[in-house]
């Protein structure tokens, strides 16, 4: 049986990595929010997974996507329909809190743009039709 390939783009670590050194030889930084570009020009937040983070990669490395996920994936922006099962608190743009005359609290949730883990977000298995919502490494 020959050699087993190795992955040449996932970063293994476990717990919650806030640096990952890349197969490209630059060190990664997980950040809270990253800037994304035409056509947004805006601060977008990045999912927080536990395992992986989203982090930009330099300009110099051409051919190569913007933006990388820790498990080998690119990272894109993405709108509230295409994250909601991953939403938290922390991805919310605002909460607001409003009590009715009859003390009902009303929560109205404005959810904003996210950077997040194309494969683990975007690709549906062919099977059952559903996000795959896992990573390169099969965590998810």
């Amino acid at each position: 049986m020959g050699k087993r390939k190795k992955s040449s783009q996932v970063i293994r670590q476990h717990g919650e990595p806030n640096k990952a050194m890349t197969l490209w030889g630059f060190m990664a930084y997980r950040e809270k929010e990253l800037f994304a570009p035409d056509p947004y020009f805006t601060l977008v937040p990045c999912l927080h997974y536990d395992n992986h983070f989203i982090y930009e990669v330099p300009k110099e490395y051409r051919g190569a996507p913007a933006f990388m996920c820790t498990c080998g994936s690119a990272a894109v922006v993405l709108g509230p329909g295409s994250y909601i099962h991953d939403a938290s608190m922390s991805n919310f743009k605002s909460v607001e809190v409003t009590v009715t005359p009859e003390n009902v609290r009303v929560v109205k949730i404005t959810r904003g743009l996210v950077f997040a883990c194309l494969l683990r977000n975007c690709v549906v298995d062919p099977t059952t039709g559903e996000i795959w919502g896992k990573h390169g490494d099969g965590s998810t």
